[in-house]
């Protein structure tokens, strides 16, 4: 169960990579928000389901999920915020 745990986790924190890749590489252009905010809710609603089961392993892989999915959308946000302080800048 380890390596099962070990390979979502690597899985998870490159596509959370890649999207924000995406959104700073789209930020100047439209910004596809919509999806940057649908998948951390899904994988927030996934890992709550897992929460809830009875197995200790996968409890342990839902609070990854939960936590993991929160702090990406504070850095999303925060990002968000950054980028458009200096687009304002330049100005």
């Amino acid at each position: 169960m380890f390596i099962y745990q070990i390979l979502i986790i690597i899985s998870l924190l490159t596509t959370y990579g890649v999207l924000i890749f995406l959104f700073c590489r789209i930020f100047t252009k439209k910004p596809n928000l919509p999806l940057m905010l649908i998948i951390p809710v899904m994988i927030f609603s996934f890992g709550f389901i897992l929460r809830l089961s009875e197995q200790k392993s996968m409890i342990d892989v839902g609070y990854f999920l939960t936590d993991s999915s929160s702090i990406f959308l504070y850095a999303l946000f925060t990002g968000a915020l950054i980028l458009g302080q200096i687009k304002f800048w330049k100005q």
